[in-house]
């Protein structure tokens, strides 16, 4: 609490529960979002052990914890810090990985797609 009174008294207090509570929200989502993914990792390391085939779920699995890192930067700068917003080069370092963890994270899945759908031509029936 003493860390948020210089916040509490340049602020209106709609402002500072606003903003506490969108940071918890964001916090919240990243790492639902997080868990989502490192889960379809999971998935995709069964898919390559029930059916012989190379998944990289390795790589899934990798790909979002610059999402993670984001929520654990917004944590220390809403919460420990008391900002209502994540100072500049906080916020730089967290979007840019947060960026690069959706965009890894989209390159596995299209990976992971590439494996599991089915072949044209093939003799399956369908």
């Amino acid at each position: 609490m003493i860390i948020l009174l210089p916040v509490l008294l340049s602020w209106p207090s709609e402002v500072v529960r606003a903003g506490l509570i969108s940071s918890y929200a964001m916090i919240a989502a990243a790492v639902f979002l997080w868990i989502t993914l490192v889960i379809f990792g999971i998935i995709a390391k069964r898919f390559q052990q029930v059916l012989r085939r190379k998944t990289q779920w390795q790589f899934i699995l990798l790909a979002p914890s610059g999402i993670l890192v984001y929520a654990i930067l917004n944590f220390y700068s809403s919460v420990i810090l008391g900002n209502l917003k994540m100072p500049g080069d906080i916020q730089i370092v967290a979007y840019i990985l947060f960026f690069l963890s959706g965009v890894f994270s989209l390159i596995g899945a299209f990976r992971f797609r590439k494996v599991v759908a089915p072949r044209k031509g093939g003799t399956d029936a369908g």
